[in-house]
């Protein structure tokens, strides 16, 4: 049996409350694999490259949202075309919605002990395959994650990490002053939503609208709270779901509850398509993925990139 490996990342929200939490993971695992820890996109690249020639067949990433879309992205280079090792997202970050997405509800040490206690009796991980997103700036190589978000999207996370307190606890309350304020023309609201200029087309068709309150994709339905409004992510292998939300903010939170619920979306609040490719074109497109923040001067592409195995809590 192939082995096990970890990345760990010293920086994400939970190991920088836990800085232990490296050691005792490496203790759980023990002979079953390897550990590395990678703050740095240089120590990322050479952890995957040992862990590549160990021969793992899992692995294992200790941070958040963050960390793993930089993983799968340095993964793909060193691994090349060769097939990927499985992913187990383990719950290490202040944001840990593809975790969430994939049922995975334990601290990381609990997850892992799981996952070996299964291998050890001989049983299959359950997985699930995700189509990722390739999302490439002009002029850039480009970037995998699991979800793409323009507009509300970006303005909601600055005002998150603002509080220098980036907790699951601080974002739901967020939401909550964001959604009251926008059911009564409150400035708070005002200040997160605004429409931003956008020529958008999805696989070769021009959406109608000019300007959107936001724009995401994703690979996993959820973006967090149990919110799941990317659910045809996987109505079709090679696609992903996208949504362009056209609709103005106090719209958007009087159907908040249909959103949390998975019901389709409805123009004029929202025009949304399962698409291969997404290209959005404005002038100084803040974006984005899996809640890391860029910035594109002008152009960018959003595609269906590579196949992850991810593995699913049983």
């Amino acid at each position: 049996m192939a082995g096990i490996g970890i990345v760990s990342n010293p920086r994400a929200h939970r190991n920088r409350q836990h800085p232990e939490a490296a050691d005792r993971l490496a203790r759980i695992l023990g002979g079953a694999g390897l550990l590395r820890q990678a703050e740095t996109p240089e120590a990322l690249a050479q952890a995957l490259r040992e862990l590549r020639l160990a021969g793992i067949d899992l692995l294992a990433v200790n941070g958040g949202d963050g960390t793993l879309h930089r993983v799968v992205t340095a993964l793909e280079r060193e691994w090349g075309g060769q097939p990927w090792p499985r992913l187990l997202p383990l719950r290490g970050g202040a944001m840990n919605t593809v975790a969430t997405s994939h049922r995975h509800g334990l601290a990381p040490e609990a997850a892992l002990e799981k996952a070996l206690a299964r291998r050890a009796a001989g049983l299959p991980l359950p997985t699930v395959e995700r189509d990722l997103l390739r999302v490439s700036a002009e002029g850039e190589e480009g970037r995998l994650g699991f979800l793409f978000g323009t507009g509300i999207a970006v303005s909601f996370l600055e005002a998150w990490y603002a509080t220098g307190h980036a907790t699951a606890g601080r974002a739901l309350l967020l939401l909550l002053r964001t959604a009251l304020s926008a059911a009564v023309g409150g400035r708070f609201a005002a200040a997160l939503t605004r429409l931003e200029p956008l020529r958008v087309v999805a696989d070769g068709e021009e959406w109608p609208a000019d300007a959107y309150l936001s724009v995401v994709a994703g690979a996993i339905p959820q973006i967090g709270f149990g919110f799941a409004p990317l659910r045809r992510c996987d109505e079709q292998p090679g696609f992903f779901h996208a949504v362009g939300v056209t609709g103005s903010a106090a719209q958007l939170a009087l159907r908040m509850p249909a959103v949390w619920l998975g019901r389709p979306w409805r123009r004029p609040l929202a025009v949304d398509a399962v698409a291969r490719t997404l290209l959005l074109d404005g002038r100084e497109v803040r974006y984005t993925v899996d809640g890391d923040l860029f910035t594109a001067p002008r152009s960018l592409r959003v595609a269906a990139g590579p196949v992850a195995e991810v593995v699913l809590a049983g």
